[in-house]
């Protein structure tokens, strides 16, 4: 029998003894970009049978979570897959245990994995027929064109059939030998019992807060930006138009700029886009934008859905905004409200036991900090009506952009 790997993993506990809940999360460095070579979808299908797969010889994590009356649920990134989960805190201590023995003692066999991909296969078809969906997808296949970061975070159809339960158990061992792990709670739960419930569930070699284990090897570096390419075709029904470039990585200062200019750009009735697409020219009812941060890239993106006649005019005032802002910076009160409402968002984000929990794991397995919401409070009041000039600048310079669906 192979020997268990010892685990040092960095555990963040935010004690509150008035909370009747304890919200909990684990996170593995293990996402869509770490799928072995050929058996993309990998990760995704883990986090599907992590959560679902019978738990020894009793129900599923899931189910288990469920039947004490909380919340869970697990997903995939580029770059990590969490499993989260929020219950009162009289059952926190029995929750952890399950979710260790849920990521390091899987026990799946054929006809459990069979059934799930059939399930995953399901999800991918949905998403295939959502143009919101698609049109993400074909976005980063051109952001980090020939890079893992480019692939689908479910996988394709193809791909994901040519699974096979050895492959998938084989993606797991990678993961738990080559990945970071971090456990963040949020709560009514003692630290000391966490601790306890970390040793029974097998992780009871837990370092408080110190360095978790080196990320995967390199995978190659970024490729340069994409030339940008117009649109060619103009879709003849209601489509979903995506423009955006790269952002700054995780840990880079001036990916706070990017935040703020996404938040100037956005879907808020305070932003100059919105007054521009919904007052002045009614362009749009739905759209928004974000920034986000890798290990060693990120992206930005403006997603907007409209109708046909309106796209080429909607792109068109998008990059009139854009330039605006990249030219003469912001004006002094949308630049005022930007920061505002970037901050509320981590405020909010802070002060909610789950997405705290969520925020800090993920975080803390991307890099070697503690997510803290007054530093990135303190970080975006840095932030300079001159930073977010030369964010829009850095991303009109590179801006590509997508439409779905095309036009056939």
């Amino acid at each position: 029998m192979t020997p268990s790997p010892t685990f040092d993993v960095p555990v963040v506990v935010h004690h509150d003894s008035s909370l009747r809940t304890t919200s909990l999360c684990i996170a593995l460095g293990f996402g869509a970009r770490h799928d072995p070579p050929g058996s993309a979808g990998a990760a995704h299908m883990l986090e599907h049978l992590l959560m679902s797969a019978p738990l020894g010889d009793g129900p599923s994590l899931s189910e288990r979570i469920e039947d004490r009356g909380g919340d869970c649920n697990a997903r995939t990134g580029p770059e990590s897959l969490v499993i989260h989960a929020q219950v009162l805190t009289e059952d926190a201590a029995d929750v952890a245990v399950w979710m260790c023995r849920a990521l390091l003692e899987p026990q799946w066999d054929q006809a459990q994995f069979e059934a799930e991909r059939d399930v995953v296969l399901q999800e991918l078809a949905a998403a295939d027929s959502d143009d919101a969906d698609t049109v993400q997808d074909a976005f980063f296949s051109r952001l980090f064109a020939g890079h893992p970061l480019g692939s689908p975070v479910g996988g394709r159809p193809e791909t994901v059939s040519g699974l096979t339960l050895d492959s998938l158990r084989g993606a797991h061992a990678l993961a738990l030998r080559t990945s970071p792990i971090a456990v963040s709670v949020a709560g009514g739960l003692p630290e000391d019992a966490l601790r306890e419930a970390l040793r029974r569930g097998g992780l009871g070699h837990a370092v408080w807060n110190e360095t978790p284990d080196p990320r995967l090897g390199s995978l190659g570096g970024i490729p340069g930006p994409p030339v940008p390419q117009a649109v060619e075709q103009w879709p003849d029904s209601f489509c979903w138009l995506l423009a955006g470039g790269r952002a700054p990585r995780a840990g880079d200062p001036r990916r706070h700029a990017y935040t703020v200019l996404a938040h100037l750009l956005g879907g808020s009735p305070a932003s100059p886009l919105y007054a521009r697409l919904r007052n002045q020219e009614a362009l749009a009812y739905d759209f928004r934008s974000w920034s986000r941060n890798y290990s060693d890239s990120g992206a930005w993106r403006m997603l907007a859905g409209c109708e046909p006649d309106n796209a080429p005019r909607l792109l068109e005032v998008f990059r009139e905004v854009l330039s605006d802002v990249a030219e003469d910076g912001p004006c002094e009160r949308d630049f005022a409200a930007a920061v505002r409402r970037a901050t509320v968002e981590v405020v909010r984000e802070a002060e909610a036991p789950l997405d705290r929990a969520i925020a800090v794991a993920t975080q803390r397995i991307l890099e070697d900090r503690v997510w803290e919401a007054e530093q990135e409070i303190e970080a975006l009041a840095g932030v300079t009506a001159g930073d977010v000039a030369r964010a829009a600048r850095e991303l009109g310079d590179s801006l590509i952009t997508v439409v779905r669906p095309e036009r056939v």
